[in-house]
């Protein structure tokens, strides 16, 4: 073990934690023993692309699952993948992705481990049709505190618990996910621009009923009859006629390109990042004006009907990402984001009252994604029957206490309509906003309570809102 700096996706979250990076089960209660003599706390953590601090410890140890990231078992026929926790979705996708199957509920942080994802119960641009990503698990196995293996099936009455469970229950070790077919690795992707929040609530109901995937760039400048104006990124699944073989060798240039596309667009963002924070000092009109030519662009593509293209899945939903900035640059020294959801029963109200909120904060979102969703059993999951809408904020120092009582105004409207912060998007959230919005946290904490007695599991993420001991 060695003592690591460490921050979050975002950035703006520094922490100093003892890193454990086992590559074995035996490992793992080895550094679990190791804790429990020398009176520290332990925080499981994957990939780290939390963009809050669902997976810091700060001054305790972080036991770093990533090195264990082996694919222990894939049967085509069944279409079922068993990984290691520490295993990344994309290595995944390259080892099925050529054989026609796909991973549903995958998020744009292609990067991400198994165990994270089932620790935050993660979503992806399919997340009405396929759920969360707890919706792919068949079972897990799970360390616990006093060095016991625990196997979890989806009938098993711990599975709600850990899977969106944060980590505070057990060491996740390995899972067995639910792959789909699909007829090729292309989709053909449409985009549909939406004048107002009328005209993207009725462009998504039919896009729910007819695509595969989607996900909408909204533009939280727009007011008055034009509150909701946004671009519509609709996907689904094509034939096509190419064999295994081909597949394999365009697939296989295809992660080579995003690797590339990706250290790229890091290296790119970063050296023009202080350029990007400068920027931001006028933000206002300059993501007024940007927003207003996206949607002009494809509004002018539309007039002989939606603009159209064929892509690769891997381009559509994870490629796409590194186009712009990465969250630590477009939020800034002392930004977040939030994820939040809201019932499809209350969208059209729910979106106008929320931009609302961003308009009147002194730095509204630089950037604002919505995307469909259905409901889970996860405790502390977010997804429900409806849509979440992503912000990434840019605060800036002049203006901090101000732009965060908007954020409060923002999780409060969430809060009355019964909707969710998503904990691993999450820096913000009070005790008291937390148990509001996750009612069902004593039923966690029950188990907790059994599983994990002395609380060796913890995080920030769980002292800041009140789920363990400061």
């Amino acid at each position: 073990m060695k003592w690591k700096e460490v921050d979050s996706l975002v950035g703006s979250i520094k922490t100093r934690s003892l890193v454990a990076r086992p590559t074995t089960v035996d490992q793992c209660r080895e550094t679990l023993a190791y804790c429990k003599q020398n009176g520290l706390k332990v925080c499981p953590r994957g990939a780290g692309r939390s963009y809050g601090d669902e997976a810091l410890l700060d001054s305790q140890v972080l036991l770093d699952v990533s090195a264990m990231n082996r694919i222990l078992d894939f049967d085509e026929e069944k279409a079922l993948v068993t990984v290691e926790a520490g295993a990344r979705l994309i290595d995944i996708y390259e080892q099925v992705h050529y054989r026609n199957l796909t991973l549903p509920s995958s998020p744009t942080e292609s990067h991400s481990t198994v165990s994270g994802a089932i620790s935050a119960n993660v979503n992806g641009k399919d997340a009405w049709r396929q759920g969360s990503f707890a919706h792919q698990v068949v079972r897990l196995s799970m360390l616990t505190a006093d060095g016991e293996t625990i196997e979890i099936d989806r009938s098993h009455e711990l599975f709600n618990v850990v899977v969106s469970g944060i980590g505070l229950t057990g060491i996740i070790l390995d899972a067995t996910l639910q792959l789909k077919p699909i007829p090729s690795p292309y989709l053909m992707v449409h985009r549909y621009p939406a004048a107002n929040v009328d005209a993207l609530l009725e462009t998504m109901d039919k896009v729910e009923q007819s695509y595969d995937l989607a996900v909408v760039w909204m533009d939280a400048y727009a007011r008055g009859d034009k509150t909701g104006r946004s671009v519509i990124h609709a996907g689904t699944w094509i034939e096509d006629d190419a064999t295994e073989a081909q597949r394999k060798d365009l697939l296989a240039a295809g992660y080579e390109r995003l690797d590339k596309h990706r250290r790229l667009g890091l290296g790119l963002h970063e050296a023009f990042g202080p350029l990007l924070s400068l920027a931001l000092y006028a933000q206002r009109p300059m993501l007024k004006v940007f927003n207003w030519l996206y949607y002009v662009m494809n509004r002018f593509g539309e007039r002989n009907g939606p603009s159209s293209n064929t892509e690769l899945f891997l381009r559509f939903s994870f490629e796409a990402s590194f186009t712009v900035p990465p969250a630590h640059l477009v939020c800034g020294a002392r930004g977040y984001t939030v994820q939040l959801t809201f019932p499809k029963s209350q969208a059209r109200e729910a979106i106008v009252e929320l931009m609302g909120i961003c308009q009147s904060s002194p730095s509204p979102p630089v950037t604002t994604i919505l995307r469909a969703h259905k409901a889970d059993d996860g405790l502390l999951s977010f997804s429900e029957d409806g849509y979440s809408l992503n912000f990434e904020f840019h605060p800036k120092k002049y203006n901090e206490v101000e732009s965060r009582k908007a954020i409060d105004r923002i999780i409060d409207a969430t809060a009355k309509r019964g909707g969710k912060i998503h904990l691993a998007k999450d820096q913000v959230m009070t005790p008291e906003q937390f148990a509001r919005i996750y009612p069902r946290h004593t039923e966690l904490l029950e188990y907790k309570r059994r599983l994990d007695p002395e609380d060796l599991f913890t995080s920030d993420l769980a002292r800041r809102v009140g789920l363990t001991p400061s």
